[in-house]
Parts: structure tokens; C-alpha cells; sequence
């Protein structure tokens, strides 16, 4: 009889996968829900500080537009401003003219800043191997190299001579020198793809003109290329066809800053905060094309589209009627990079393992209107932002610094003011006041404008002509106010740290090149402070960030190390009128016999040409020329009787000897 086995009931529930998928969105909508109501609350906070205003009054400055002359739409505004609260006589009968001295000032700073971090033959960036104390005091050691468990001295592998402690640690040096070659190298291919010096251009122009500027990278995007491949057809015949390559490249971009919004708790370092928001704008055309990038929620996106765009509740409520925004039927689509709750994340599908409140889980999560259409865990290690601030001029704890514009402010109402005073004053001393008697004379055109050869009938009630009008003339204060238009000028230069010497005006300056020296070192003295700002701010952090991808997401290994960021924007690339002086007093010094063995001649006149922005491959000569002149010039200090004498010397020879003969 065949042994049955033993019945075991078991309750098995059955998961309805529709119920799943409901439960889901309920969480993902949730999950939208808190970070709109988040995003909000930051918006509402940089608001309510008036950075928002400022901006607009900052952007209508340097386009030259009177924002404060101009008919008030409000009768709140019309009222602070002086002006009726009726439509009626509100238009001013004075001169409205504006002096565009605030674009000046700005592009002239901007460009000043642009030209020494932005040289077009350097960077002002490198990649240095982080010191070592340990192999530094190796390479002052000159004792043998032994094994350390046998004791037997250690030999070159080639050579077989014997190694010394510090030819081990300037090999170990030489080593990581030329990683972290390749690693600079690498690095400046991608920020050359992405073209970073014109990305930086845009965020020099924002700090100049709204105080702050933000730089957003590395951001690995999916690049499409044209690459000409070699090939060869079937009769042999070698051609080059064009192909289409894909690449994930890591790349920078410059943001608006008005389409930012920090956390309001971070102080002055958005780093210190809990996140950061970032608004851009989409047709509904863009919206479908999301869904062919990987990553996307295609039923989110759907979801999107059936609803059509949604402005935020909160633009809505803090808008203003001279707000700039153009577009209207668009897609708000808003990005958010910082910390994100463990749960929110598993219901996205981001798998986050175990929860653990000492850990901080770093995400990005992207959202149109209020509905969560993307999340991923931020890629690098450390959950740093992937943003940077650069400010013009810095305000106590805020990431929102003061502009051009704004540092000018006070001067250019000065200046408009005593232009229009000027102009007013002009207009009314250009002719003689006219006093007229009416029931003295008539004019025969009865016209009253005067014009020339004009008749005019006497009554005769008065006796005397001359006393049925006459002219009175005004006195010209256009000295006094020129005075005033100078003085604010000055001031101006003052108060932005941008002087006219430095935007090509001589002035008083001397005429020595010494002199020049002198001065245009002074007048860099704020543009030296902004260049270390914007080393501190934007260069060693942006930098860093990209080579912690490298490190993390690069597959050749021949880059990787332990490298420390140079930025050198405010030593290399600032005084460089000094350093061409000291570059030629140096290649002096290389030819003297007690300082040369510490000089190399090469890279000095390298560096020389550079500094006159010369690049050195345009001028050497090739390399196969200048070996044979070497191994020339070391035959000839091998055996000086055999070298071939000098044509100079030659010829100084057969003058002295046809000298001797006369």
C-alpha cells in the first residue's frame, strides 16, 4: 500500500496585481505631494527676502530702463513714488533721459574676470599627487634599498645597480605625477566637450548683473556625436563613412539662477542645506521625448500629459504684474537633489536596503506639475549637490549676493538725476523767456509763437513799443552740475571695484612700464579678491566633484590616485605682466653657471611664450630635429677638438688677422 502524504493546509493570499499597482500610485502621489509642499515653503521663503524684486529692479538698471520714473500700475506704488494716484497729469514733464553707466560697469567686470580665469591658452585648474611626508623624507634619504625580510640590497631591474631609499620614493613620485597627468587630462576633455569656459562665461555675466551665479555638473548626459571611421571596400580602396556614437559623458551647465531655490536653512553654503530645487520649462513635445530616456515612469508621464500643465500654487499667489515670465502653456518640470526619506524612495521601485536613521540617503527626484516622474540615488559617493554658487559680493548668511547693479545703485540715481537736472536746465536757458503784453500788440498772423520776420500791430493805447514785452534770460549751471556727474562717476568706480583704468581708459597714468605695472596691479586689487573667490566658490569644488566620478565610474585605471585640486586662477593666470618680467630675468639666471643646475631653460621659455600667449608647439621645432641637435651639442662637449668652430668665432678670427696685416 503506497504511503500518502500528510495534508497540510495552507492560507495562501493571493495579491490582486491591480491593487499593487493602486497602492502604489497612492504612495507615489503622496510622495509628490510632500515635495510640492516643500518646494513651496522655499519658494515662499527666498521671496519673502526681496531677492526676487531686486533682480528685477537690478535687470532693468543695467538694461537702462527707469523702473522708478516710469506710470505706476499699482496706486499703492504711484503713491511711494511721488506721482498722482489718478492716470491723469501722472507723466512727468522733465527730461527722463538715462545714463547706461551700469552695463558698462558690469560687462567691463565681467570681462576683466573672464579674460584671467578663462585664458585661452591655460587652465585655472591642475592636478597635483597629494604630498606624502613619508616619501618626501625618502627622497632626502641616500642610504641602500634592502629587502625587508631577507636584507639583501635591492637593484635596478635594467641596470642592476644598486637602488638608494630615495630613487625608490622619486620613482613612487614620478609614478603618481604622471596619473595624475593623465587624470588632468581626462578632466579637461570632458570640461572641453561640454564647452565649460563658455558655461562659465554665463555664470561670470549672472554674478555681474544679479550677484550670484550658479554652475550645475557633473551631470552625465547621453552625448550623440559624428565620428568618420576608416574602411575598406571590397576592392581595396580605403574610405571613411560617418557613424553616429552614443557617449555618457559627465558635463557642466550654467543656471539661472532665478530658476533655483536652496534650502533656506543652509546659511551661505547650499551644501549645508537639506537640498536644492531647480524649475525648468517643457513643451508638451518634450514631455513625450522623456520617455525614450531610461529611467522615466512611462504611466507617470502619461498621468502628466492627461492633466495638462499646472502652474504652481505659489507662483500664482506671489506674482506680480511685472513679473517676467513669457511662457504660459508649458510644463513646469522641477528637479530636486538632497535628502530624501527611505520609504518615499522604496515606493519609486529605488531599491535603498535596510533603513537606518543615521544614514543619509542622497537622491535626485524629478517631478512635472506635482507628480513624480523620475528618482535615482545621487552618483556620487559623498551625496554632494551638484551645484555651485559664485557671488559677486558676499552677504552675511545668504547664498545670494549684491551685483553690480545693485553696489551702483545710489550713484546711478545720481547721475540720471543731474543729467536730467542738466538737460532740464538746458532746455530753459537755450532761449530767452518772453513776456508779453496782450492787450499792447496783436500779431497780424494771429499766431502767438514767435517766428521769424514776424508782424506784429501796436494799439494805440501804448506810447513805447518796447514795453509791450521783452525777453529775460536764465542763468546755465551746467559747470555745478557736471561737477556732480563727475563726482558720482568717481564714486561709482569706488563703490563697484571696477576702475576706468581697467577698462582701457589712461587717465592720469604713467607713462613707464614700470609705473603701468604698479598701477594695474593696484587696480586689481578686488578683482584679485573676486578670482580667489571664485577659486574657493567654483574651481577646487567643481573640480573635485569630477575627479570623484572619474575615480568612481572610469574604467581606465591609469588616472586613478590619490590627487589633490590645484586652482591656480589667482597665482598663475592674474599678474602676468609680472611674470613675463620675471620669466626672461629667470631665463637669465639659467645661464649662470651656480644657478642653471636648479633651472630647466626649456620649460622657462615654455612658460615665457605662454605668458605672452604664444603656444609653444606653434614655434619649437619638431622633436626629431631637436634630438639631433642635442646629441650635436653632446658629441661636441665630448670632444671640443673635433666640434665644428663657431661661424662667429671664425669670422671675429679672420677680422682680427686682416687687422694685423694692415
Amino acid at each position: 500500500m503506497e504511503m500518502q502524504p500528510p495534508q497540510v493546509n495552507v492560507d495562501i493570499e493571493v495579491v490582486d496585481p491591480q491593487a499593487l499597482q493602486e497602492m502604489r500610485q497612492e504612495r507615489l502621489q503622496a510622495f509628490g505631494a510632500s515635495m510640492a509642499h516643500q518646494r513651496d515653503d522655499w519658494v515662499r521663503s527666498r521671496y519673502s527676502y526681496g531677492v526676487d524684486k531686486r533682480w528685477l529692479e537690478d535687470m532693468d538698471q543695467y538694461n537702462a530702463k527707469d523702473n522708478i520714473a516710469k506710470q505706476a500700475s499699482q496706486m499703492m506704488t504711484s503713491v511711494e513714488q511721488g506721482y498722482p494716484v489718478t492716470t491723469q497729469m501722472a507723466k512727468p514733464h522733465r527730461s527722463t533721459v538715462y545714463i547706461g553707466l551700469t552695463r558698462q560697469k558690469s560687462n567691463a567686470g565681467e570681462a576683466r574676470l573672464a579674460d584671467i580665469l578663462l585664458p585661452t591658452d591655460d587652465r585655472n585648474w591642475g592636478i597635483q599627487p597629494t604630498p606624502k611626508p613619508q616619501l618626501m623624507q625618502m627622497a632626502r634619504d641616500g642610504q641602500m634599498a634592502g629587502d625587508k625580510t631577507t636584507g639583501e640590497p635591492l637593484t635596478h631591474p635594467e641596470t642592476g645597480d644598486p637602488l638608494r631609499m630615495k630613487d625608490i620614493a622619486r620613482a613612487a613620485m614620478d609614478v603618481a605625477r604622471q596619473k595624475a597627468d593623465a587624470m588632468q587630462v581626462e578632466i579637461d576633455d570632458q570640461l572641453t566637450e561640454c564647452d565649460y569656459n563658455a558655461e562659465v562665461r554665463k555664470v561670470l555675466h549672472n554674478a555681474a548683473v544679479l550677484g550670484t551665479g550658479v554652475l550645475k555638473g557633473p551631470i552625465v548626459t547621453n552625448r550623440t556625436r559624428k565620428a568618420w571611421q576608416p574602411y575598406t571596400d571590397l576592392d581595396g580602396n580605403q574610405v571613411h563613412t560617418m557613424e553616429i556614437v552614443e557617449e555618457l559623458r559627465p558635463a557642466s551647465f550654467s543656471v539661472d539662477p532665478g530658476n533655483v531655490w536652496p534650502d533656506p536653512g543652509c546659511g551661505d553654503n547650499i551644501h549645508h542645506g537639506k537640498g536644492i530645487y531647480e524649475r525648468e520649462q517643457l513643451t508638451s513635445r518634450q514631455v513625450r521625448e522623456l520617455a525614450k530616456q531610461p529611467g522615466f515612469m512611462k504611466e507617470q508621464l502619461r498621468k502628466v500629459l492627461e492633466e495638462g500643465p499646472k502652474k504652481s500654487a505659489t507662483f500664482q499667489e506671489l506674482k506680480d504684474d511685472d513679473q517676467r515670465d513669457i511662457a504660459r502653456d508649458v510644463y513646469e518640470m522641477w528637479t530636486y537633489w538632497g535628502e530624501v526619506d527611505h520609504e518615499d524612495l522604496m515606493a519609486t521601485g529605488v531599491d535603498v536596503g535596510e533603513k537606518d536613521e543615521l544614514r543619509s540617503l542622497s537622491a535626485c527626484v524629478v517631478m512635472i506639475n506635482s507628480t513624480v516622474v523620475k528618482t535615482f540615488m545621487n552618483p556620487l559617493e559623498g551625496g554632494e549637490l551638484p551645484y555651485d554658487f559664485f557671488v559677486w559680493e558676499k552677504v552675511a548668511n545668504s547664498v545670494w549676493g549684491y551685483g553690480v547693479p545693485y553696489l551702483m545703485r545710489a550713484q546711478q540715481r545720481v547721475l540720471n538725476a543731474a543729467w536730467r537736472q542738466m538737460m532740464d536746465n538746458s532746455g530753459v536757458t537755450s532761449g530767452p523767456q518772453i513776456i508779453v503784453k496782450p492787450g499792447a500788440i496783436q500779431p497780424a498772423d494771429k499766431q502767438w509763437q514767435l517766428s521769424a520776420r514776424k508782424i506784429w500791430f501796436a494799439t494805440d493805447d501804448i506810447d513805447d513799443v518796447r514795453k509791450a514785452f521783452t525777453a529775460v534770460e536764465f542763468n546755465s549751471h551746467q559747470i555745478e552740475l557736471a561737477g556732480i556727474i563727475k563726482m558720482a562717476m568717481e564714486l561709482a568706480d569706488q563703490e563697484t571695484g571696477v576702475p576706468a583704468i581697467t577698462q582701457g581708459e589712461k587717465g592720469a597714468a604713467p607713462d613707464t612700464v614700470g609705473g603701468m605695472q604698479m598701477l594695474m596691479n593696484s587696480a586689481n586689487v578686488v578683482l584679485r579678491r573676486l578670482v580667489k573667490q571664485f577659486d574657493d566658490m567654483i574651481t577646487k569644488p567643481h573640480i573635485r566633484r569630477y575627479y570623484d566620478y572619474n575615480m568612481m565610474y572610469s574604467e581606465d585605471e591609469e588616472i586613478k590616485g590619490d590627487f589633490s585640486i590645484d586652482a591656480r586662477g589667482s597665482s598663475a593666470l592674474l599678474i602676468r605682466d609680472i611674470q613675463n618680467q620675471s620669466f626672461l630675468n629667470l631665463l637669465a639666471a639659467a645661464a649662470n653657471p651656480v644657478f642653471g643646475v636648479y633651472l630647466d631653460p626649456q620649460k622657462l621659455f615654455e612658460k615665457a611664450l605662454q605668458a605672452q600667449h604664444i603656444d609653444p608647439k606653434d614655434v619649437f621645432k619638431a622633436d626629431d630635429e631637436l634630438e639631433k641637435i642635442k646629441e650635436q651639442q653632446a658629441k661636441a662637449a665630448a670632444n671640443p677638438q673635433e666640434a665644428p668652430a663657431d661661424p662667429r668665432i671664425q669670422a671675429a678670427q679672420i677680422r682680427a688677422q686682416a687687422d694685423m696685416q694692415k
